[in-house]
């Protein structure tokens, strides 16, 4: 039964995940010259829902979080950038009430392997991004990638992660081409000296199924970043990742990679 009134607080991971992450969404604002943001889904992943947008309001972005919690409000008031968000829903995800073209930037982190209809769902991205479409995903080449799959095996817990061939940045890259995406990049997020998650947090949450969008979180990025004061780990942990590595030799230890393409 699942449990609407538990409490639970984002762990150091995905704190660090939301930092090396914001970093990367600034970087695309500036670079891309960026002004309106669609996420779609604006789901969770196990965190707190809809907030993975939350760095490109921080840049000044004006932000649609499609589908997501409106429980996440309180973390964007808390830094007066609730007039840059705004909620809508859609009862189809690869049919959606938005005009062509409406959107700069349209993306979405750790979903498309659990969507049913890939193909069908990129088309809308693209249909309703005047520009750039973007997916960010777990990095199956990270060295946690099968321990987590072990664990789910070993437990005998079905594997609930979609279909890891989009897991692979090569497959999602080929994807895009096929989808007639243009500019194709591959790049890597998240990379900490720690494997990814390894599935101890995945099964307890399998074993005690809650619902993310109901549960109340505690996210202590949001507080970082108010008093701009992070954990002096982070720039340590940030600074490895940064090294000037060959991509090929980052997947190793990337937790999530993105691939982004260009609509023109």
């Amino acid at each position: 039964m699942i449990n609407k009134k538990q409490t639970e607080t984002e762990v150091f991971g995905v704190n660090y995940e939301r930092y090396s992450l914001g970093k990367q969404l600034h970087k695309f604002t500036k670079e891309l010259n960026l002004k309106t943001v669609c996420e779609l889904p604006a789901h969770g992943a196990k965190a707190a829902p809809s907030l993975y947008s939350f760095d490109f309001a921080r840049a000044g972005c004006d932000v649609t979080l499609v589908n997501g919690s409106h429980s996440a409000l309180k973390f964007y008031k808390k830094l007066n950038l609730e007039s840059q968000i705004t909620f809508e829903e859609c009862d189809s995800l690869s049919g959606t009430h938005f005009k062509d073209s409406a959107f700069d930037f349209v993306w979405n982190f750790a979903f498309l392997p659990t969507f049913p209809d890939k193909v069908s769902f990129i088309e809308e991205m693209i249909r309703i991004s005047d520009r750039y479409v973007a997916v960010f995903s777990v990095d199956k080449r990270n060295i946690g990638f099968n321990m987590h799959k072990f664990a789910h095996w070993k437990t005998k817990i079905p594997w609930t992660h979609g279909d890891t061939h989009y897991n692979d940045p090569s497959f999602l890259k080929d994807f895009f081409k096929q989808q007639g995406l243009k500019d194709i990049q591959v790049g890597v997020v998240d990379c900490p000296v720690w494997p990814d998650s390894v599935g101890f947090r995945d099964i307890r949450l399998h074993r005690n199924p809650v619902d993310f969008s109901e549960m109340r979180w505690e996210v202590p990025y949001i507080d970082y970043v108010l008093n701009n004061e992070f954990p002096s780990w982070f720039k340590w942990v940030y600074a490895i990742e940064k090294l000037p590595l060959p991509l090929c030799i980052k997947h190793f230890y990337a937790h999530i990679f993105y691939v982004i393409g260009k609509k023109r």
